[in-house]
């Protein structure tokens, strides 16, 4: 009886599932890129931070960002090629903190996310509680961590969620509540113009927070799918306006929208190309990102930027399980 339920097996799926041919209109559900193209991708790029690495160009906090992406990749920035004239890329972000003169919440929140992928104790880190820091800067009046930029706060939520923090339900609300007409937000809090940097940043937050199926993340995600360009990437939309996508933006919406659950390389997010492969076209022949397809140049932080989204588990390399249907067919 068993041979012939194995046999009667796949006339039983297409029962219960019969194929149906998509509309002429559909587009395919092949992706256009692959972990294995993506994960090579962001090996050249490693590549090319590790040459301004060796130049002396990782300077400042921008060292703390290279430092992070670096051990996102499984490379340790305290060790190996990381190690220039006895001083390691973590030290420099170190040094780089100790000498600002000024410690900007969103600078910290910097700091703190390297020294966490990094394996350092962010509680002495650059002579400094890194945690307690950012702690310290929140405003119980306004549920803000930062006096006047989104951008920065969120930087911070994002921060203390990796190191394990409780976010108050007044900074959540806070956030949420900064939401401009449009459904999106913007780089000043209590603005009005969206932008899709702080938009993508805001979504990636709130998601961290178990927030992104809410409302509010929800209106956003549709303002953003309906401000996807036809090369399938974006542009800081409300300042340019010239339909030109940037690596910066492609990046921060695709990491937003993956971290809410949407697949980059799926039909939603589709366009002449799919927001995963908009994102990869930015990348030059020696492995850095330009900002945008039509203008030469490799910005550091782009690149840095471009990294994450390419490393992250997308919603279609999720295994689907089919023994929910084993049982009744091998009755």
């Amino acid at each position: 009886m068993k041979k012939h339920a194995l046999l009667l097996l796949p006339l039983l799926i297409l029962t219960l599932f019969p194929l149906v041919a998509p509309p002429a209109s559909a587009r395919p559900l092949t992706p256009a890129s692959t972990r294995p193209q993506r994960e090579a991708a962001a090996a050249r790029a490693i590549d090319w931070i590790h040459d301004q690495f060796l130049q002396g160009e990782l300077i400042g906090v921008g060292a703390c960002d290279a430092a992070r992406v670096v051990a996102l990749t499984g490379e340790n920035p305290g060790a190996g090629r990381w190690v220039l004239d006895g001083d390691s890329l973590i030290q420099h972000c170190e040094q780089a903190f100790d000498d600002l003169p000024g410690k900007d919440v969103g600078d910290v929140a910097k700091v703190l996310r390297a020294a966490l992928v990094a394996g350092k104790d962010p509680r002495h880190f650059a002579n400094t509680d890194l945690i307690a820091f950012i702690q310290s800067r929140y405003d119980m009046t306004t549920g803000f961590y930062h006096p006047y930029n989104l951008f920065r706060n969120s930087l911070a939520l994002i921060a203390l969620e990796e190191a394990g923090q409780s976010i108050p339900e007044k900074a959540i609300a806070a956030t949420i509540g900064d939401q401009n007409p449009d459904g999106c937000w913007g780089w000043p809090i209590g603005g009005d113009v969206t932008d899709t940097d702080t938009s993508g940043l805001v979504i990636y937050a709130l998601s961290g927070a178990g927030r992104a199926d809410t409302p509010a993340v929800n209106q956003c995600i549709g303002r953003l799918m309906a401000m996807q360009n036809d090369d399938g990437g974006w542009e800081l939309s409300g300042i340019y306006g010239d339909e030109v996508s940037n690596v910066d933006s492609t990046a921060l919406v695709v990491q937003g929208l993956t971290a809410a659950g949407w697949d980059p390389e799926g039909p939603t997010l589709t366009k002449n190309r799919s927001a995963a492969a908009a994102l990869l076209a930015f990348q030059a022949d020696d492995g850095s990102f330009w900002w945008r397809y039509d203008e030469p140049g490799s910005p550091l932080l782009g690149t840095e930027q471009a990294i994450q989204p390419l490393l992250m588990t997308y919603p279609n390399e999720i295994p689907k399980p089919i023994s929910l249907y084993l049982p009744l067919a091998m009755r």
